[in-house]
């Protein structure tokens, strides 16, 4: 029987998935020692790759066709709201680094396999967020809004995620091509860290 979409992202991208997953802020938020300044450098990193794709995917003409719901989904408010709760200016916001190196979005498939990333994230992140809490001063409302992006509906809405890659991966053709952009996303966002990270 031929693997599903689901299935093979979920194999197929593991080691890429990892690999983003090893960065330093990622490992002390795990073992509690990540400190204020370190998680707004975390955020600002994420801030810099997310916004700029984001705004490629609002362009992208397989946008209205993947039936993903960019402007209901969108990250960059979340990541804008915690910098400013962390003490960032709207300046200093708008003058954060941003990746030149993104995924291809053109088609309805590049744009689910990128966003199964973005979207996956929102799962681990409610784990992240119960460690952030136990050892920052920030809450979900004040500091927490990309990594508790949905709260208490982030299985509902993975799941609804899940079905338009169902949808979307009907045939050998539009798997291959939803999971090779997956797996270019994990490629560019382990890029990105690894050239703008100092030891955390």
């Amino acid at each position: 029987m031929t693997a599903s979409i689901l299935e093979r992202l979920k194999n197929e991208s593991a080691p890429y998935h990892d690999r983003v997953e090893a960065n330093p802020y990622a490992s002390a938020i795990m073992s509690g020692t990540i400190d204020l300044h370190e998680y707004k450098q975390y955020l600002a990193l994420f801030y810099g790759f997310i916004a700029p794709l984001e705004r490629q995917a609002e362009a992208s003409p397989g946008l209205e066709s993947s039936g993903y719901d960019l402007s209901a989904r969108r990250k960059t408010p979340m990541l804008e709201k915690d910098l400013m709760e962390l003490g960032m200016s709207s300046q200093e916001i708008a003058d954060i680094p941003l990746s030149e190196e993104l995924p291809d979005v053109s088609t309805a498939e590049q744009l689910l396999g990128t966003f199964y990333v973005i979207e996956g994230s929102t799962m681990g992140g409610q784990f992240i967020t119960r460690k952030l809490l136990g050892t920052l001063a920030i809450t979900p409302d004040s500091g927490l809004s990309y990594f508790n992006a949905y709260g208490e509906h982030s299985r509902a809405r993975w799941g609804e995620f899940r079905e338009l890659l169902l949808a979307a991966g009907t045939n050998e053709s539009q798997c291959d091509e939803i999971t090779r952009s997956a797996i270019d996303t994990f490629r560019l966002l382990e890029l990105w860290f690894n050239r703008n990270t100092s030891q955390a």
